[in-house]
């Protein structure tokens, strides 16, 4: 199943899920961007399970992140296709805490269109 595609990425918080960024994913590369925060990075599929890996920048007025307000940092998500939505859990890289992990949900927007030819 292909990902390719323009998404919506959100995360549960303590008040349902809030939208973080719209996102870009095609063969293999992952790009989003929101009014705070910027992240790229790469994602592999093996068969309904998804595994992504990303390097965050916020800017402006940085907010707690896994317990820690910090510029940069890289993060791991992993989880399941379900059609036009993915769903599963983010936690900081390399983290083996299950307790500072979130619920992240990408809804399909669209595809990434074509980009038109020179002349």
């Amino acid at each position: 199943m292909s990902v390719d595609g323009t998404w919506v990425f959100e995360v549960a918080g303590i008040y349902g899920w809030e939208r973080v960024s719209t996102v870009f994913m095609e063969k293999g590369r992952y790009l989003g961007g929101g009014a705070v925060i910027f992240s790229h990075g790469t994602y592999e599929i093996k068969g309904k399970k998804i595994k992504i890996k990303l390097n965050v920048t916020q800017h402006g007025k940085k907010q707690t992140i896994f317990g820690d307000k910090q510029k940069h940092f890289s993060s791991e998500l992993t989880g399941k296709l379900h059609g036009d939505r993915i769903e599963g859990k983010a936690r900081l890289e390399g983290s083996k805490s299950t307790v500072a992990t979130y619920p992240f949900r990408l809804i399909r927007l669209a595809g990434i269109p074509a980009l038109p030819k020179k002349s």
